[in-house]
Protein backbone atom coordinates (compact mmCIF):
# COMPACT_ATOMS: atom_id res chain seq x y z
CA UNK A 1 0.00 0.00 0.00
CA UNK A 2 3.25 2.05 0.37
CA UNK A 3 3.49 3.29 -3.38
CA UNK A 4 -1.03 4.85 -2.78
CA UNK A 5 -0.40 6.71 -0.09
CA UNK A 6 1.17 10.16 -2.37
CA UNK A 7 2.00 13.03 -0.69
CA UNK A 8 -1.21 14.68 -1.69
CA UNK A 9 -3.37 12.13 0.20
CA UNK A 10 -0.90 12.82 2.89
CA UNK A 11 -2.11 16.36 3.27
CA UNK A 12 -5.81 15.48 2.41
CA UNK A 13 -5.74 13.19 5.57
CA UNK A 14 -3.97 15.46 8.13
CA UNK A 15 -6.81 18.17 7.43
CA UNK A 16 -9.73 15.33 8.25
CA UNK A 17 -7.76 14.18 11.51
CA UNK A 18 -8.30 10.80 11.67
CA UNK A 19 -7.68 9.25 8.32
CA UNK A 20 -4.75 6.92 8.48
CA UNK A 21 -3.33 5.28 4.87
CA UNK A 22 -0.24 2.87 6.00
CA UNK A 23 -1.96 0.42 7.63
CA UNK A 24 -5.36 0.76 7.07
CA UNK A 25 -7.65 -2.07 7.08
CA UNK A 26 -7.78 -3.37 3.54
CA UNK A 27 -11.35 -5.18 3.19
CA UNK A 28 -13.60 -3.02 6.25
CA UNK A 29 -13.30 -0.99 9.49
CA UNK A 30 -16.07 -0.32 12.42
CA UNK A 31 -15.80 3.02 14.48
CA UNK A 32 -18.02 4.49 17.09
CA UNK A 33 -20.00 6.70 15.91
CA UNK A 34 -19.40 8.86 19.53
CA UNK A 35 -15.57 9.08 18.40
CA UNK A 36 -15.30 10.89 14.92
CA UNK A 37 -14.50 14.01 14.04
CA UNK A 38 -17.63 15.65 13.68
CA UNK A 39 -21.03 14.61 15.11
CA UNK A 40 -23.20 15.49 12.25
CA UNK A 41 -21.15 12.34 10.62
CA UNK A 42 -23.41 9.56 12.16
CA UNK A 43 -26.43 11.73 10.93
CA UNK A 44 -25.53 11.85 7.94
CA UNK A 45 -24.65 8.16 8.04
CA UNK A 46 -28.33 7.56 8.98
CA UNK A 47 -29.79 9.74 6.23
CA UNK A 48 -28.14 8.62 3.57
CA UNK A 49 -28.14 4.53 4.29
CA UNK A 50 -31.97 4.33 6.00
CA UNK A 51 -32.88 6.34 2.15
CA UNK A 52 -30.77 3.76 0.57
CA UNK A 53 -32.95 0.80 2.73
CA UNK A 54 -36.08 3.25 1.90
CA UNK A 55 -35.49 2.84 -1.22
CA UNK A 56 -35.20 -0.42 -1.85
CA UNK A 57 -37.99 -1.63 0.44
CA UNK A 58 -40.06 0.45 -1.79
CA UNK A 59 -38.35 -1.40 -4.91
CA UNK A 60 -38.83 -4.72 -3.44
CA UNK A 61 -43.06 -3.40 -2.73
CA UNK A 62 -43.66 -2.58 -6.63
CA UNK A 63 -42.30 -5.83 -7.40
CA UNK A 64 -44.32 -7.73 -4.88
CA UNK A 65 -47.58 -5.42 -5.29
CA UNK A 66 -47.37 -4.56 -8.89
CA UNK A 67 -44.86 -7.03 -10.50
CA UNK A 68 -42.73 -4.71 -11.80
CA UNK A 69 -38.96 -5.23 -11.08
CA UNK A 70 -37.57 -1.85 -12.88
CA UNK A 71 -36.99 -0.16 -9.70
CA UNK A 72 -35.01 -2.97 -8.33
CA UNK A 73 -33.26 -2.67 -10.80
CA UNK A 74 -32.55 1.08 -10.88
CA UNK A 75 -31.63 0.35 -7.50
CA UNK A 76 -29.20 -2.30 -7.67
CA UNK A 77 -27.57 -0.76 -11.08
CA UNK A 78 -26.76 2.69 -8.77
CA UNK A 79 -25.04 0.11 -6.62
CA UNK A 80 -22.70 -1.32 -9.54
CA UNK A 81 -22.43 2.41 -10.60
CA UNK A 82 -20.67 3.09 -7.31
CA UNK A 83 -18.75 0.22 -6.82
CA UNK A 84 -17.19 0.96 -11.11
CA UNK A 85 -16.83 4.70 -10.17
CA UNK A 86 -15.01 5.03 -6.52
CA UNK A 87 -12.08 3.16 -6.26
CA UNK A 88 -10.40 4.54 -9.54
CA UNK A 89 -10.88 7.94 -8.02
CA UNK A 90 -9.29 6.97 -4.74
CA UNK A 91 -6.33 5.17 -6.68
CA UNK A 92 -5.90 6.21 -9.54
CA UNK A 93 -2.28 5.44 -9.95
CA UNK A 94 -3.57 1.81 -9.34
CA UNK A 95 -5.91 2.14 -12.38
CA UNK A 96 -3.11 3.94 -14.50
CA UNK A 97 -5.62 6.78 -15.34
CA UNK A 98 -3.05 9.46 -13.10
CA UNK A 99 -2.58 11.48 -15.83
CA UNK A 100 -5.78 12.08 -16.72
CA UNK A 101 -8.23 11.75 -13.02
CA UNK A 102 -6.08 13.02 -10.59
CA UNK A 103 -7.06 11.83 -7.20
CA UNK A 104 -8.57 15.10 -5.59
CA UNK A 105 -10.51 14.18 -2.73
CA UNK A 106 -10.53 12.20 0.64
CA UNK A 107 -13.17 10.86 2.38
CA UNK A 108 -12.71 11.00 6.34
CA UNK A 109 -13.26 7.58 8.68
CA UNK A 110 -16.59 7.12 9.38
CA UNK A 111 -19.02 4.21 11.59
CA UNK A 112 -18.48 1.96 8.79
CA UNK A 113 -16.26 1.70 5.56
CA UNK A 114 -14.35 -0.68 3.12
CA UNK A 115 -11.53 -0.31 0.83
CA UNK A 116 -8.34 0.56 2.77
CA UNK A 117 -10.57 3.44 4.72
CA UNK A 118 -10.88 4.60 1.28
CA UNK A 119 -15.14 4.41 1.63
CA UNK A 120 -17.67 4.64 3.33
CA UNK A 121 -20.89 2.66 3.75
CA UNK A 122 -23.14 5.58 3.65
CA UNK A 123 -21.16 6.72 0.38
CA UNK A 124 -21.70 3.46 -1.08
CA UNK A 125 -25.21 3.71 -0.53
CA UNK A 126 -25.37 7.52 -1.24
CA UNK A 127 -26.33 6.54 -5.23
CA UNK A 128 -28.81 4.28 -4.52
CA UNK A 129 -30.89 6.66 -1.92
CA UNK A 130 -29.95 9.80 -4.28
CA UNK A 131 -30.29 8.61 -7.69
CA UNK A 132 -33.41 6.25 -6.98
CA UNK A 133 -35.25 9.15 -5.76
CA UNK A 134 -34.48 11.22 -8.25
CA UNK A 135 -35.53 8.68 -11.22
CA UNK A 136 -38.71 8.13 -8.90
CA UNK A 137 -39.60 11.46 -8.60
CA UNK A 138 -39.12 11.88 -12.16
CA UNK A 139 -41.10 8.84 -13.55
CA UNK A 140 -44.02 9.88 -11.24
CA UNK A 141 -44.75 12.95 -13.66
CA UNK A 142 -44.89 10.30 -16.74
CA UNK A 143 -42.20 11.98 -18.25
CA UNK A 144 -41.67 10.37 -21.45
CA UNK A 145 -38.30 9.77 -23.89
CA UNK A 146 -34.86 8.60 -22.68
CA UNK A 147 -33.43 12.43 -22.95
CA UNK A 148 -36.16 14.08 -21.48
CA UNK A 149 -36.28 11.61 -18.70
CA UNK A 150 -32.42 11.90 -18.48
CA UNK A 151 -32.48 15.70 -18.18
CA UNK A 152 -34.98 15.70 -15.23
CA UNK A 153 -33.24 13.27 -13.46
CA UNK A 154 -30.09 15.22 -13.62
CA UNK A 155 -32.28 18.09 -12.78
CA UNK A 156 -33.25 16.97 -9.23
CA UNK A 157 -30.60 14.93 -8.74
CA UNK A 158 -28.52 18.11 -8.55
CA UNK A 159 -31.08 20.39 -6.58
CA UNK A 160 -30.88 17.47 -3.79
CA UNK A 161 -27.25 16.25 -4.02
CA UNK A 162 -25.94 19.81 -3.40
CA UNK A 163 -27.68 20.31 0.03
CA UNK A 164 -25.15 18.02 1.40
CA UNK A 165 -22.37 18.31 -1.07
CA UNK A 166 -22.07 21.93 -0.01
CA UNK A 167 -21.96 21.13 3.74
CA UNK A 168 -19.64 18.00 3.73
CA UNK A 169 -15.67 20.02 3.27
CA UNK A 170 -16.79 22.19 6.09
CA UNK A 171 -18.02 19.96 8.32
CA UNK A 172 -14.94 17.52 7.44
CA UNK A 173 -16.71 14.70 5.87
CA UNK A 174 -14.29 14.68 3.08
CA UNK A 175 -11.46 16.79 1.79
CA UNK A 176 -10.91 18.53 -1.75
CA UNK A 177 -7.24 18.77 -3.26
CA UNK A 178 -8.23 22.41 -4.38
CA UNK A 179 -4.80 22.40 -5.96
CA UNK A 180 -5.34 20.03 -8.44
CA UNK A 181 -7.01 22.24 -11.65
CA UNK A 182 -9.56 20.33 -11.96
CA UNK A 183 -10.84 21.29 -8.71
CA UNK A 184 -9.52 24.69 -9.01
CA UNK A 185 -12.92 26.52 -9.99
CA UNK A 186 -15.66 26.91 -7.14
CA UNK A 187 -18.79 28.02 -5.93
CA UNK A 188 -17.86 27.93 -2.17
CA UNK A 189 -16.46 24.80 -1.08
CA UNK A 190 -17.33 22.89 -3.95
CA UNK A 191 -15.50 22.72 -7.10
CA UNK A 192 -17.59 23.22 -10.35
CA UNK A 193 -16.52 20.20 -11.77
CA UNK A 194 -18.26 18.44 -8.63
CA UNK A 195 -21.57 20.63 -9.20
CA UNK A 196 -21.81 19.37 -13.04
CA UNK A 197 -19.92 15.72 -13.08
CA UNK A 198 -21.05 14.10 -9.87
CA UNK A 199 -23.89 15.91 -9.16
CA UNK A 200 -25.32 16.68 -12.66
CA UNK A 201 -23.66 14.50 -15.84
CA UNK A 202 -23.65 11.66 -14.35
CA UNK A 203 -26.96 10.82 -12.73
CA UNK A 204 -28.55 12.30 -15.90
CA UNK A 205 -26.47 9.30 -18.37
CA UNK A 206 -27.21 6.76 -15.44
CA UNK A 207 -31.09 7.47 -16.00
CA UNK A 208 -30.71 7.54 -19.86
CA UNK A 209 -29.33 4.67 -19.90
CA UNK A 210 -31.95 2.89 -17.24
CA UNK A 211 -34.63 3.86 -20.02
CA UNK A 212 -32.60 2.71 -22.58
CA UNK A 213 -31.80 -0.57 -21.04
CA UNK A 214 -34.28 -1.49 -18.20
CA UNK A 215 -38.02 0.00 -19.87
CA UNK A 216 -37.57 -1.35 -23.20
CA UNK A 217 -39.99 -4.34 -22.01
CA UNK A 218 -41.56 -5.40 -19.11
CA UNK A 219 -39.20 -6.60 -16.25
CA UNK A 220 -41.60 -8.75 -13.99
CA UNK A 221 -38.58 -10.28 -11.54
CA UNK A 222 -35.15 -10.50 -10.17
CA UNK A 223 -33.43 -12.45 -12.68
CA UNK A 224 -34.91 -10.17 -15.45
CA UNK A 225 -33.30 -7.32 -14.35
CA UNK A 226 -29.67 -7.98 -13.34
CA UNK A 227 -28.29 -8.19 -16.51
CA UNK A 228 -29.42 -4.72 -17.75
CA UNK A 229 -28.61 -3.52 -14.25
CA UNK A 230 -24.95 -4.60 -14.60
CA UNK A 231 -24.77 -2.98 -17.76
CA UNK A 232 -26.14 0.85 -16.74
CA UNK A 233 -23.86 0.46 -13.81
CA UNK A 234 -20.88 -0.27 -15.74
CA UNK A 235 -21.45 2.06 -18.96
CA UNK A 236 -22.94 5.05 -16.93
CA UNK A 237 -18.92 6.39 -16.71
CA UNK A 238 -18.36 6.08 -20.25
CA UNK A 239 -21.71 7.26 -21.59
CA UNK A 240 -21.58 10.29 -19.48
CA UNK A 241 -17.91 11.21 -20.59
CA UNK A 242 -19.17 13.31 -23.51
CA UNK A 243 -21.11 15.29 -20.95
CA UNK A 244 -18.13 16.18 -18.52
CA UNK A 245 -15.56 17.33 -20.94
CA UNK A 246 -17.04 21.15 -20.05
CA UNK A 247 -16.42 20.81 -16.50
CA UNK A 248 -13.13 18.52 -16.86
CA UNK A 249 -10.87 19.36 -20.45
CA UNK A 250 -12.40 22.75 -20.75
CA UNK A 251 -11.77 23.96 -17.16
CA UNK A 252 -7.95 23.45 -17.21
CA UNK A 253 -7.60 24.52 -21.23
CA UNK A 254 -5.37 27.60 -21.41
CA UNK A 255 -6.81 31.08 -22.04
CA UNK A 256 -10.43 30.17 -21.33
CA UNK A 257 -11.83 31.42 -18.00
CA UNK A 258 -12.49 28.20 -15.82
CA UNK A 259 -15.86 28.75 -14.54
CA UNK A 260 -17.71 29.69 -17.59
CA UNK A 261 -17.89 25.71 -19.23
CA UNK A 262 -19.40 24.40 -16.14
CA UNK A 263 -21.73 27.81 -15.17
CA UNK A 264 -23.06 27.33 -19.05
CA UNK A 265 -24.00 23.85 -18.38
CA UNK A 266 -25.39 23.91 -15.10
CA UNK A 267 -27.66 26.82 -16.34
CA UNK A 268 -28.09 25.36 -19.91
CA UNK A 269 -29.94 22.00 -17.52
CA UNK A 270 -31.59 23.90 -15.23
CA UNK A 271 -33.49 25.96 -18.20
CA UNK A 272 -34.23 22.39 -19.50
CA UNK A 273 -35.42 21.09 -16.25
CA UNK A 274 -37.71 23.84 -15.04
CA UNK A 275 -39.27 23.94 -18.88
CA UNK A 276 -39.78 19.98 -18.73
CA UNK A 277 -41.07 20.33 -14.50
CA UNK A 278 -43.45 23.27 -15.53
CA UNK A 279 -44.98 20.73 -18.55
CA UNK A 280 -45.33 18.13 -15.98
CA UNK A 281 -46.94 20.53 -13.53
CA UNK A 282 -49.60 22.23 -16.22
CA UNK A 283 -50.45 18.27 -17.02
CA UNK A 284 -51.01 17.14 -13.64
CA UNK A 285 -54.71 15.54 -12.16
CA UNK A 286 -56.24 17.07 -9.71
CA UNK A 287 -57.24 15.00 -6.36
CA UNK A 288 -54.29 11.95 -7.03
CA UNK A 289 -53.08 10.00 -4.14
CA UNK A 290 -49.76 11.33 -3.14
CA UNK A 291 -46.50 9.19 -4.13
CA UNK A 292 -45.77 8.17 -0.51
CA UNK A 293 -41.71 7.06 -1.21
CA UNK A 294 -40.66 10.28 -2.47
CA UNK A 295 -42.53 12.52 0.07
CA UNK A 296 -41.25 10.10 3.30
CA UNK A 297 -37.68 9.76 1.77
CA UNK A 298 -37.26 13.62 -0.13
CA UNK A 299 -39.08 15.36 2.76
CA UNK A 300 -37.39 13.78 5.10
CA UNK A 301 -33.97 14.24 3.96
CA UNK A 302 -35.01 17.86 3.55
CA UNK A 303 -35.63 18.49 6.79
CA UNK A 304 -32.99 16.21 8.59
CA UNK A 305 -30.35 18.41 5.37
CA UNK A 306 -32.08 21.38 6.88
CA UNK A 307 -31.65 21.27 10.28
CA UNK A 308 -27.68 20.15 9.90
CA UNK A 309 -27.58 23.68 7.87
CA UNK A 310 -29.40 25.49 10.74
CA UNK A 311 -26.95 24.16 13.42
CA UNK A 312 -24.07 24.99 11.01
CA UNK A 313 -24.86 28.38 10.17
CA UNK A 314 -22.51 30.32 12.37
CA UNK A 315 -19.88 28.57 11.22
CA UNK A 316 -21.30 29.45 7.68
CA UNK A 317 -21.14 32.72 8.29
CA UNK A 318 -18.47 33.20 10.42
CA UNK A 319 -15.81 30.53 9.32
CA UNK A 320 -12.95 29.41 10.93
CA UNK A 321 -9.46 30.01 9.43
CA UNK A 322 -8.51 27.47 7.07
CA UNK A 323 -12.35 26.73 6.64
CA UNK A 324 -14.42 26.88 3.39
CA UNK A 325 -17.93 26.97 3.35
CA UNK A 326 -20.50 26.00 1.14
CA UNK A 327 -22.51 28.34 -1.02
CA UNK A 328 -25.30 29.72 1.55
CA UNK A 329 -27.41 31.57 -1.18
CA UNK A 330 -26.87 28.49 -3.18
CA UNK A 331 -28.21 25.98 -0.70
CA UNK A 332 -31.13 27.75 0.00
CA UNK A 333 -31.91 27.68 -3.45
CA UNK A 334 -31.32 24.09 -3.78
CA UNK A 335 -33.78 23.81 -0.39
CA UNK A 336 -35.95 25.56 -2.05
CA UNK A 337 -36.16 23.91 -5.55
CA UNK A 338 -36.21 20.40 -4.08
CA UNK A 339 -39.36 21.07 -1.96
CA UNK A 340 -40.73 22.78 -5.41
CA UNK A 341 -40.22 19.65 -6.83
CA UNK A 342 -41.67 17.14 -4.41
CA UNK A 343 -45.05 19.81 -4.54
CA UNK A 344 -45.09 18.96 -7.93
CA UNK A 345 -44.95 15.15 -7.02
CA UNK A 346 -47.60 15.29 -4.86
CA UNK A 347 -50.20 16.21 -7.51
CA UNK A 348 -49.09 12.51 -9.64
CA UNK A 349 -50.34 9.66 -8.54
CA UNK A 350 -48.43 7.49 -6.38
CA UNK A 351 -46.07 4.46 -7.85
CA UNK A 352 -47.44 3.12 -4.72
CA UNK A 353 -51.37 3.23 -5.74
CA UNK A 354 -50.75 2.49 -9.36
CA UNK A 355 -49.01 -1.13 -7.85
CA UNK A 356 -52.14 -1.62 -5.57
CA UNK A 357 -54.30 -0.86 -8.87
CA UNK A 358 -52.43 -3.47 -11.01
CA UNK A 359 -52.19 -6.30 -8.61
CA UNK A 360 -56.07 -5.73 -8.59
CA UNK A 361 -56.40 -6.31 -12.08
CA UNK A 362 -56.21 -9.32 -14.63
CA UNK A 363 -53.08 -9.67 -16.41
CA UNK A 364 -53.00 -8.32 -20.20
CA UNK A 365 -50.44 -8.83 -22.28
CA UNK A 366 -47.77 -5.82 -22.92
CA UNK A 367 -47.42 -4.26 -26.29
CA UNK A 368 -45.37 -1.62 -27.50
CA UNK A 369 -47.25 1.18 -28.49
CA UNK A 370 -46.52 2.95 -31.67
CA UNK A 371 -45.07 5.94 -29.84
CA UNK A 372 -42.02 4.13 -28.75
CA UNK A 373 -40.46 2.00 -25.76
CA UNK A 374 -40.52 4.73 -23.63
CA UNK A 375 -43.68 6.24 -24.15
CA UNK A 376 -46.14 5.34 -21.17
CA UNK A 377 -48.88 4.05 -23.09
CA UNK A 378 -46.55 1.29 -24.17
CA UNK A 379 -47.14 -0.14 -20.80
CA UNK A 380 -49.53 -2.90 -19.21
CA UNK A 381 -53.03 -1.15 -18.58
CA UNK A 382 -52.68 -0.32 -15.15
CA UNK A 383 -49.04 -1.34 -14.51
CA UNK A 384 -46.98 0.75 -12.92
CA UNK A 385 -44.32 3.27 -14.86
CA UNK A 386 -40.82 2.72 -13.42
Amino acid sequence: MSELCTPEFEVLAEQLGDVRCEGAAPVAYLNAPWDLTDWTMPVVEVVMIGGALLALAHAVSLLRRGGDATGLGVWLAALVYVVVLEPPLYFPAAFGIEDYVPAVFVHNTFTVGFFFERMPLYIALLYPAMVYLAWTVVRSWRVTGALRTAVCVGFVHHAFYEVFDMLGPQRSWWAWDYETPVAGPRLGSVPLSSMSNFALVMPAAFALLAVLLLTRRPRTTVRSVLLPALGVGVLTTLVSAPGQVPATLLDVAPGLPTWIPSVLMLALIAVAGVVTVREAWRARTEGDPLPSYALWHGGGYLVVMTALWLVALPQTLDPPDGVLVGSLPYVVGCIAVSGWLLSVTAAYPGRDARARSAARKPHMPWTPAPGGVDDEQSQTPGAPVA
